[in-house]
C-alpha cells in the first residue's frame, strides 16, 4: 500500500512539473445547454472565457462568464440566471491532438427574477471535457459536460435549485 502510495505521488509530480517549451492563453467562446431541477425544461445560452496555465500546461486557472434564456419554473416564475465561473482545468495531454481535461471551481451567479424576490449567490461546478486540437493551427474545438451546484435563495418561496447538467461545446484560441 505505501509502495503505490509514493508511486502516485512520484508519477503526479512528475506530469505537475512537466512544461511545455512556450505555455500559452485560451481565449474562447461556447454555446452552453443548462439543466435545472427545477426549471420545467433546460435553457439554452453562450459564454466566453480565458484560461491560462500555472506553473505547467497540465494546470489551468479558468475564467469564464455565461448567459442564459429565462428559465421557467414550475409555478410559473421566469428566472435570469448569469453565471461567473473561476476555477481549474486539469488537463492530461496538453500536449496530444486529443486532450482529455478536469474542471471545477466555484460561481458566483447573478439571479433576476419578474415575479419573486431572488438573491444572487454561490455555488460550485465538477465536470469534464475534451478538446481536439486542429493540426498547424492555433484553432482547439471542445466539447465538455459538468454538474452545477447551485441553489437560488428567493425571499418569497422556498430556494430554488437550479442545480444541473451544463454541456458546452466551443472553438479556443491557444496564443
Amino acid at each position: 500500500m505505501k509502495k503505490s502510495s509514493v508511486l502516485i505521488l512520484i508519477v503526479s509530480l512528475i506530469v505537475l512539473f512537466s512544461t511545455s517549451p512556450a505555455m500559452a492563453v485560451d481565449l474562447y467562446g461556447f454555446w452552453s445547454y443548462w439543466e435545472q431541477e427545477e426549471a420545467e425544461e433546460g435553457r439554452w445560452g453562450a459564454g466566453i472565457g480565458l484560461s491560462f496555465p500555472i506553473i505547467t500546461e497540465h494546470l489551468r486557472l479558468d475564467a469564464r462568464a455565461y448567459y442564459f434564456e429565462k428559465s421557467i419554473l414550475n409555478d410559473n416564475a421566469e428566472l435570469r440566471l448569469i453565471p461567473l465561473d473561476l476555477g481549474l482545468q486539469v488537463h492530461i495531454l496538453p500536449d496530444a491532438m486529443f486532450d482529455p481535461y478536469a474542471i471545477g471551481g466555484f460561481s458566483y451567479i447573478f439571479a433576476e427574477a419578474d415575479e419573486i424576490d431572488a438573491d444572487s449567490d454561490f455555488g460550485g461546478y465538477i465536470g469534464g471535457g475534451l478538446q481536439w486540437a486542429v493540426p498547424n493551427s492555433i484553432v482547439k474545438i471542445f466539447g465538455e459536460l459538468a454538474y452545477r451546484f447551485h441553489e437560488v435563495k428567493a425571499n418569497d418561496i422556498d430556494d430554488i435549485d437550479v442545480s444541473g447538467i451544463t454541456a458546452n461545446i466551443g472553438i479556443k484560441l491557444h496564443f
